[in-house]
This record gives C-alpha cells, structure tokens and sequence, in this order.
C-alpha cells in the first residue's frame, strides 16, 4: 500500500498505544497520511473518529462517557488544539497525541514511482526530473504525492502524454478542497422570500 510507505514505525507505536488501552489522536496538516495510518492501525474494539474535528456535542459527550468506560478511541484530526476541536476538545487530555510528520522527498518518490507503476501502462515512463518536482510539490505529505500521481495517470490515458507537475498538484489540491467540503444542506424554495 503506497500510502503507508514510510510510516511502518508510526503504525507499529499507534497499535502497540491501542494494544496498551491508550486512545490515540494523530493530527497533522491534510494529505499527510492520517486516515491511511488509523485504517492500517484500526482494531476490534477501539471506536474510530476520522475527522475527529467539527464533532458535535452530543457526540462529544458520548465519546467522553465511552471514554469514562475503558473504550479505546482512534482518531484524525488537523489540529491538536483543545479550542479548534470544538466540543471533542473538553476530551484531548485523555488522549495521546502523535504528530504525523512529512515524509522525505526521497519517500515521496517511491510513492510517486509506485502508483504509476500500477497503471500497468507500459507507455507510462516518466523521467526522473518530472517525478522529482511532483515529489517536491506534494511538500513531503504522501497524499498530495500519491493524488497526484493518480491524476497524471488519467491524463495519460486521456491525452497521451503526462501532464506539467504543477497542473497534477493543483488538480490534486483541488479534489483535496472539495473532499474536505462539508455536504450542502437543499435549497429550499423559501430562499427568494
């Protein structure tokens, strides 16, 4: 799984917190690799929150009496700031708190090289000096790397030839914002009174 490359040591200590009864709330900036990581990390019986940001009260005080009740907690968020969270962040002292870190542009290559590999696209041989300006767009978070890398493949396929590095990070950059976009409530017909 290219997504994990790099991060066998940040899996193995989030399981061995899990296995120990810890909860655990990676945070880091987005495409960093923390919903690959809690998926890799996931076991029965520990409760996973990914985002862990934006949670609701009621949610918020749900968590914290499964908390009170031993249940082991998994989560993801962006920041590690009681306030920012909202109502989850009353609960941020009863978890341990790991930073996921940008991998190296040497790490980010590797993913780079491997998703284009599994195009199985004998045409798709790009030249060292291309992925190595993707490598250095994605600034070190695997997901930009990786999202990238997907999207010169569909170009590829589409157009015949790879596309310029900086036009795969902002079509990545782009998926990445409307991801992130919270779900539009239905425009009612009495907005126009």
């Amino acid at each position: 799984m290219t997504s994990l490359v790099g991060r066998d040591a940040l899996v193995r200590s989030v399981t061995a917190e899990l296995d120990a009864g810890h909860s655990v709330l990676l945070y880091g900036p987005e495409a960093i690799g923390k919903s690959a990581i809690v998926a890799a990390s996931a076991r029965d019986g520990v409760v996973v929150i990914d985002p862990f940001q934006h949670v609701a009260r009621q949610q918020a005080a749900r968590i914290r009496r499964a908390l009170d009740r031993g249940v082991v907690h998994l989560g993801a968020a962006r920041v590690s700031h009681g306030p920012e969270l909202g109502a989850v962040g009353r609960v941020l002292w009863r978890f341990r708190l790991v930073r996921v870190r940008e991998l190296a542009p040497i790490l980010l290559t590797r993913i780079v090289t491997s998703e284009l590999e599994e195009s199985n696209d004998p045409m798709m041989k790009p030249e060292r000096a291309w992925v190595r300006e993707v490598a250095s767009l994605a600034g070190g978070r695997p997901g930009f790397a990786a999202g990238m890398a997907r999207f010169a493949v569909t170009w590829h396929r589409q157009h015949g030839y790879l596309p310029l590095p900086a036009l795969a990070f902002a079509a990545s950059r782009e998926d990445a914002v409307i991801r992130t976009l919270p779900a539009s409530p239905p425009i009612s017909d009495q907005a126009g009174r």
